[in-house]
């Protein structure tokens, strides 16, 4: 649908025929930018999901070359048990491309991903000897685009490179010299230009994600600054009224009494009223003071909810107490990057869906936990990476502790308590 500016015409004054117009124009935007980025937004990777941006094309190729089936009669035919077999191979390399997108979009391990792209690369020299045409070629063109998806590439690449001569082998038996090497160079090519752009589609989406991730953690600082900056303004505001009007009011007091003394016969009324008014006075700043010192902590909330990825395929949900806040701008940035590598960690490695962060208090420690329903540990024993040692140093400082554990029925849950005894009122 297009819209044009004759027809955006409105009337002045016209208002519902602006707010239609405006109304169409996000409509059409909204549309077109769902259908050219096919989702890629909310998804980890290009290649995740049966249809991802990168795996509905290779569906439209997989039908391309499919169409040899129904290619070959009278002397070309193709014998029954031949034709049943390359039939086989192509419907279990469509599964196995299938298969890497769903294991991709769970964040499978990088053995159970290179295992299906290998499994791709070997069946599909069999469609091409058993079907006898070199479009199966563009099978191997597939394989190679999905090698990008892998960290490990070695076992898969060396898999293509069998599968490659298998295809040259074919080509110089049923070609001439001359075209077997233009076909053989042909298909090279393309698996290597598939492999290229493949890779440089992943690499923009990991910058993008990086970019992402350190904006929110850009965010949460700031957040964490200006909630800081807070704390140490009520503070200097009640050290202010404490020690200049407290203090001053203090002397007029003792003037004021002074005074009603050295004439206890002839003080006015309106001396004594002074006198009380200046006592009511002092005592609503003491209480100002008194309640400015007992705010004087540093709420998390909002420096937490800035590290929300707003991702639409996973569910992030913050449940903080409102008595968990921390009177230390330190202990707070150390709570804070144990949320922020948690949340990480269940996006990148973990493949979670959901993740609950909570953030609770007791009488004497904090309380902060990042759940996750994702693939949880592969070991008993939590791995010892950089993140989690940093974690711990952080928390070691104020007699904190972190740990990350398995959950029921799956995902992870790390952990950390800082000792933070409550602010008695």
């Amino acid at each position: 649908m297009s819209l044009n500016s004759a027809q955006l015409q409105v009337p002045i004054g016209n208002e519902g025929g602006c707010r239609k117009a405006l109304w169409l124009l996000r409509m059409r935007s909204e549309i077109l930018s769902r259908v050219w980025t096919f989702g890629t937004l909310d998804r980890r990777t290009p290649g995740a999901g049966l249809l991802g941006p990168l795996n509905a094309t290779a569906y439209v190729a997989w039908l391309a070359v499919a169409s040899t089936l129904l290619g070959h009669t009278g002397l070309q035919a193709i014998p029954s048990a031949e034709w049943a077999v390359g039939f086989a191979a192509l419907v279990l390399f469509l599964i196995a491309l299938g298969g890497r997108a769903l294991l991709e979009e769970r964040s499978a391990s990088d053995a159970a991903l290179g295992g299906t792209v290998v499994l791709q690369a070997l069946v599909a020299p069999v469609s091409l000897w058993m079907l006898r045409d070199h479009l199966q070629g563009i099978l191997l063109v597939l394989v190679a685009a999905q090698l990008a998806a892998l960290r490990d590439r070695r076992l898969a690449i060396a898999t293509l490179t069998f599968a490659n001569c298998a295809l040259i082998a074919w080509l110089y038996q049923s070609q001439s010299a001359t075209k077997a090497m233009q076909l053989g160079f042909a298909y090279i090519s393309f698996q290597l230009f598939a492999a290229f752009v493949t890779r440089a589609a992943y690499a923009a989406q990991e910058s993008r994600q990086d970019l992402l991730r350190a904006n929110r953690e850009l965010k949460a600082a700031r957040a964490l600054v200006a909630e800081g900056a807070r704390a140490q303004e009520r503070l200097r505001l009640s050290r202010e009224l404490h020690d200049v009007a407290g203090h001053k009011l203090t002397a007029l007091k003792l003037q004021l009494s002074l005074e009603i003394r050295t004439q206890a016969a002839s003080a006015t009324s309106s001396l004594r009223q002074c006198l009380t008014l200046a006592d009511e006075l002092l005592n609503d700043i003491r209480m100002v003071v008194s309640a400015l010192r007992q705010a004087d902590t540093i709420d998390l909330r909002t420096a937490l909810l800035a590290l929300n990825p707003a991702v639409g395929s996973v569910s992030v949900e913050f449940n903080v107490e409102p008595s968990a806040v921390v009177a230390d701008i330190a202990k707070a940035e150390a709570l804070l990057r144990c949320a922020q590598e948690g949340l990480t960690n269940a996006l990148r490695h973990g493949g979670a869906t959901e993740i609950l962060v909570t953030l609770s208090r007791s009488e004497q420690e904090l309380v902060l936990s990042v759940e996750d329903n994702g693939a949880g540990l592969q070991s008993p024993r939590p791995p010892a990476g950089n993140g989690l040692r940093g974690l711990r140093e952080r928390l070691e400082e104020f007699q904190g502790v972190v740990s990350l554990d398995q959950r029921t029925p799956c995902g992870c849950v790390l952990r950390a308590v800082l000792p933070e005894p409550r602010v008695a009122c």
